[in-house]
């Protein structure tokens, strides 16, 4: 049965064309206009698509600028317009000039230097290839190329093969379609790397698709479709775990890069937990894998600014198959999940839920706003607990692992020493260390009696 078909929400009002705005024309204004085109307008070339499961030949038209609207699923910025929807409550199908315009300046921000280089060769060249819409006007194939024509003035046509279709019409069939052309070819490279995890979703649990048709759309293997909505879901996870559920945006770090590398690497240790696989030699529970998850969660919620190097988050539970980690010291593991429960989980206590954080600060524009806020507080506060509940773990793994190697942990120990400043006032003031002091110069008092006792033997 055909659905609703992307409908205009709010009347059309002259665009500006040098920004990328422009009138949306009613959708049934643009069905019956492309109809017509492409049964009695000129044709100016054809282009041979597979589609509905065998090859054909389309022919290409002169569309008029004004009968398009771009498509939200693109590949591009599919992270930000589906935060947007959630963040606004907008209805999949509604369109109007706020959408149309929001989906243009996503697909300029995503690389403004790229995009002035193609609208300048766009100006001097024209189009070069032809672009694919849906019966109704969207965008199938192109969005990037018609939103730098929108800016053109005066205003050019789009060149691009018309589906016989609307696109809820046949939303599976257009989407494979779209998926091929979006991700599948081997030169689209700028495509966001959050973007192919929720295209994987969509087409598997919203379209139903079979793992293995969509390893053939996005040209890759089944087993990585199935890894990918493995991520996937646990990056949902992640996301009801911080309270953001719905905001993928909350995904990238505030400099505009992913969390992705994070989620692969905690994704390959609970697999390899679940297959018995982890080189982890006591016995772990379900609640222990939990644990694991609810806290590795946290780090990658403060992200890769908080340790000394990108990947020292591993030494949790990723580095040697598992081995040379936290998690595969029994005693090491519970010190610092406890110490974990002790602070950060009582500042996430504190900062509290988005709901809670939106209500006490209503002057934050979106709840988008109001979560990026919130997560600054919370990484103020939970910061250097993290930090340091990471360190004294780290510690007490390179002291377990280098026990045969006293070199380095004398190393390790004269430098540490090394780094106090014993003329401070705080140093005396704290009566802590006189007892530490004492016990380090018994315990360097018996190392070089052994080692006189080895000259004098030699």
């Amino acid at each position: 049965m055909p659905q609703r078909p992307i409908v205009a929400t709010s009347p059309g009002n002259a665009g500006e064309a040098g920004r990328g705005i422009m009138t949306v024309t009613p959708a049934a204004t643009r069905v019956e206009r492309l109809r017509q085109l492409r049964e009695a307008g000129e044709v100016i070339g054809s282009e041979k698509l597979f589609y509905k499961g065998e090859p054909q030949r389309f022919n290409v038209y002169r569309i008029d600028l004004d009968l398009l609207v771009y498509n939200r699923h693109n590949g591009r910025i599919e992270s930000e317009m589906l935060t947007w929807q959630f963040d606004h409550d907008v209805d999949e199908h509604a369109y109007d000039e706020v959408i149309h315009k929001r989906i243009a300046d996503y697909l300029w921000n995503t690389n403004e230097e790229r995009n002035r280089h193609t609208l300048k060769d766009l100006k001097e060249k024209q189009q070069q290839r032809p672009g694919i819409v849906s019966l109704d006007g969207v965008i199938i194939d192109g969005n990037r190329r018609a939103m730098l024509l929108n800016r053109i003035v005066p205003r050019r046509h789009f060149e691009a093969v018309i589906l016989p279709d609307a696109y809820y019409d046949d939303e599976r069939e257009i989407v494979r379609l779209e998926t091929q052309y979006q991700i599948g070819e081997d030169s689209k490279l700028d495509y966001g790397p959050l973007e192919k995890y929720l295209k994987v979703k969509r087409l598997v649990r919203q379209l139903d698709y079979p793992t293995s048709e969509v390893a053939d759309m996005m040209a890759t293997t089944k087993g990585e479709v199935e890894k990918w909505l493995s991520i996937m879901d646990l990056m949902d996870d992640y996301l009801e775990h911080i309270g953001c559920a719905g905001l993928y945006t909350m995904l990238k770090e505030p400099s505009g890069a992913t969390k992705e590398g994070m989620f692969v690497d905690l994704h390959l240790d609970m697999k390899r937990l679940d297959k018995g696989t982890a080189s982890v030699p006591w016995p772990t529970s379900t609640i222990d894998e939990i644990d694991l998850r609810t806290i590795q969660f946290d780090y990658i919620r403060f992200g890769s600014g908080l340790l000394d190097a990108g990947k020292d988050y591993r030494r949790i539970s990723h580095d040697g198959r598992g081995e040379r980690t936290f998690f595969a010291k029994e005693d090491i593991w519970r010190k610092f999940r406890d110490g974990h429960r002790g602070t950060v989980d009582v500042i996430t206590n504190e900062v509290g839920e988005l709901a809670a954080f939106v209500a006490a600060n209503p002057h934050f524009p979106s709840m988008s706003d109001a979560a990026m806020a919130r997560e600054s507080e919370w990484k103020a506060k939970a910061g250097g607990p993290l930090q340091g509940n990471f360190n004294k773990a780290d510690l007490d793994l390179q002291l377990e692992l280098n026990a045969n190697e006293p070199r380095k942990l004398l190393e390790r120990a004269f430098a540490a020493l090394d780094k106090i400043d014993y003329t401070s006032e705080g140093f005396v003031t704290d009566t802590a260390n006189g007892p530490l002091v004492k016990e380090i110069n018994t315990l360097v008092y018996e190392m070089k009696k052994r080692l006189e006792r080895a000259e004098r033997k030699a």
